[in-house]
């Protein structure tokens, strides 16, 4: 590979170019990645996350052996998808749920602190073979003494922060996590359920039926608003009464739920004075940075990229790597 300069650590490395996989639960990310600007240079995705490859797995009957090999063929047709396939021997760094239970291996979570040092998350190498020529770096997740992220470790290495004062780092989601950070050291996090609780109410539950997808922002703005004074349980029952009984359109059934549960995750905040970053990308992004302008902490709050830190941290992986192997 040719050699270069990386231009924040003056080190030279090995390592122009690497592969970088983001493999959620429901949604797998494979890009080719330039490590001297951290360029994306090209991308594939597609719905095979580890939850869909886990139960493909189980099908197969295959002996637990044969799981890596299993694993490593997902890889393999997303590699072959690229219009420009990397040459045998480009390191692969596999970040997400392929480090746990339902993953290539599962791996240990790292305790918090967390103090933006790569070398202080676990990483575990799965050397090429013949079959598969590329040398994988299996990413793990970090843990408190009461919580646990997979995949949130590497967009948290690439979020650029101030190493003074404190704030609270927002990536929503499925499972929302709230990090705090203080003088530059993330020292806790708390997971929210509000996307899960969200899909399960308008998918599954008695609501399924008072409600439908659309946009309504004073609808979304009533939500958050309730959720400053309302209980939760019972506000999420209005969602049905409002239907029968006052004949509210789904869709402002909606969006009043949606901001009914994005208030109540972050309402809590009004009583800190930290800074507040929202970590993400659009739609959820405009959501969550709506709603805290609802909420009077718009004055407080900024935003990144939840894409670019993901590339940011795995860049930091590649050249850890990279200088570990001259």
């Amino acid at each position: 590979m040719e050699c270069h300069e990386d231009r924040a650590a003056g080190r030279i490395l090995t390592m122009k170019s690497f592969l970088s996989c983001d493999w959620g639960t429901s949604s797998f990310r494979l890009r080719r990645v330039e490590l001297r600007d951290r360029s994306v240079l090209e991308e594939v995705t597609s719905d095979q996350g580890t939850a869909v490859t886990f139960q493909n797995w189980l099908s197969s009957g295959q002996p637990e052996e044969q799981r890596e090999s299993f694993y490593k063929n997902v890889l393999w047709q997303a590699i072959q998808n690229l219009n420009e396939p990397p040459s045998s021997g480009t390191p692969l760094i596999v970040s997400g749920m392929a480090s746990s239970t339902v993953g290539i291996i599962s791996l240990p979570y790292q305790h918090f602190p967390f103090a933006w040092d790569p070398a202080q998350l676990i990483v575990r190498k799965i050397d090429a073979d013949k079959e598969f020529g590329f040398p994988i770096h299996l990413v793990s997740g970090l843990r408190t003494k009461t919580d646990i992220m997979r995949g949130e470790e590497t967009i948290l290495l690439g979020c650029d922060l101030p190493k003074v004062g404190q704030s609270i780092l927002i990536f929503p989601g499925t499972h929302s996590k709230h990090v705090r950070v203080e003088n530059g050291i993330a020292v806790d996090f708390k997971t929210y359920t509000t996307g899960e609780v969200f899909n399960l109410l308008v998918e599954r539950s008695l609501l399924s039926n008072s409600v439908k997808i659309g946009e309504d922002i004073e609808s979304f703005n009533r939500g958050i608003i309730a959720a400053k004074t309302e209980n939760l349980l019972h506000s999420i029952f209005m969602v049905r009464t409002r239907h029968l009984l006052e004949g509210t359109s789904p869709i402002s059934n909606y969006q009043y739920l949606s901001g009914l549960l994005i208030g109540s995750e972050l309402i809590g905040l009004a009583k800190t004075s930290c800074s507040i970053i929202v970590v993400s990308e659009e739609p959820l992004l405009k959501l969550y940075l709506h709603a805290l302008e609802v909420l009077d902490m718009k004055q407080r709050v900024n935003s990144l990229s939840a894409r670019q830190a993901f590339i940011n941290g795995q860049c930091e992986l590649a050249a850890m790597l990279a200088t570990s192997i001259q």
